[in-house]
């Protein structure tokens, strides 16, 4: 399947029009204080916002599919998480509230409050696909055929497949990001391993390769859409919290290193950074694969 100019127009204007409608337009709707981090918990963001930013996302959407007609919603898809990435680079980072609340309560109480944001944030960009879904019933594709069907390698039924796809992520995922995102660290005694604060981005480069590897699994081994491992993005988010941020390793770290410092690298990235490039990394991992699966089908 060749990537033509054409189509290489298309995906850039669908990510421009995320951009604009959802990561710039709501702009002074949600964005924290100055050197704020982008989160719910900041208290800048209210129920009405996100309200307007799911209706943005959806609009946004459903334009982007709409000019990419042959191909509708296989490119639409993209606009939401591309205005949310707009979102994820501006933020300060996590480490930015420990350093103004270092105590291992505030650590815990922080957690506790990020554990499912995740999902919110899944929610605005499943928006943006619903309105990229729409435009391309309306519109009704014509002449692509079916270009992205594929053999898994290991054929099963469609609910285990989408069940291994999205826990298969987590867990692969988990360790990605913990090694690509790791940056400056230090030995410790008790947890093993303490790591700085990842720039923002790193964290985008490591969230991004790493959804587009599960994707491209996801595809090659399950014949999965690219929608499962882009979801798991938010499962991540509160498997990592269940699983390192318990309360004697947050004693442990807020007693003896300073407040940029992390047990796991996974574990300094907002939820909003997690969604946005898990989204964009899942889908090129996707059509990586369909790639992969036109060579091998078609090679000589």
């Amino acid at each position: 399947m060749e990537l033509t100019w054409t189509m290489r127009i298309r995906i850039l204007a669908s990510l421009a029009i995320g951009i604009v409608l959802l990561g710039l337009l709501p702009a002074g709707l949600v964005k924290p204080p100055a050197d704020g981090v982008f989160a719910v918990l900041s208290g800048s963001i209210s129920i009405g916002d996100l309200l307007i930013c799911a209706s943005l996302a959806f609009i946004a959407g459903f334009l982007a599919s709409a000019i990419s007609t042959p191909y509708g919603a296989r490119i639409g898809i993209l606009a939401a998480p591309a205005g949310l990435a707009v979102w994820a680079l501006q933020s300060a980072p996590l480490s930015a509230i420990f350093q103004m609340a270092p105590a291992a309560q505030d650590r815990m109480d922080v957690y506790s409050k990020l554990k499912f944001e995740g999902f919110l944030w899944l929610a605005i960009v499943i928006c943006g696909f619903c309105g990229a879904i729409l435009a391309d019933k309306i519109i009704r594709r014509k002449g692509i055929g079916s270009v992205d069907e594929a053999k898994p390698v290991f054929p099963m039924p469609q609910f285990a497949r989408i069940a291994i796809s999205v826990i298969g992520t987590v867990f692969i995922a988990n360790f990605l990001i913990n090694v690509l995102a790791g940056g400056i660290g230090y030995p410790d005694s008790k947890v093993t391993h303490v790591t700085a604060q990842p720039a923002n981005l790193q964290i985008a480069f490591a969230v991004f390769i790493t959804f587009g590897v599960c994707g491209f699994l996801a595809k090659v081994l399950l014949d999965s859409k690219a929608f499962w491992p882009a979801a798991a993005s938010a499962l991540l988010i509160s498997y990592s919290a269940i699983t390192y941020v318990k309360n004697d390793f947050m004693a442990h770290i807020s007693g003896f290193w300073p407040a940029n410092f992390f047990i796991k690298p996974v574990t300094a990235v907002l939820p909003v950074q997690m969604v946005a490039f898990a989204c964009l990394g899942a889908v090129w991992g996707y059509w990586l694969a369909v790639d992969y699966n036109w060579w091998r089908t078609h090679q000589t």
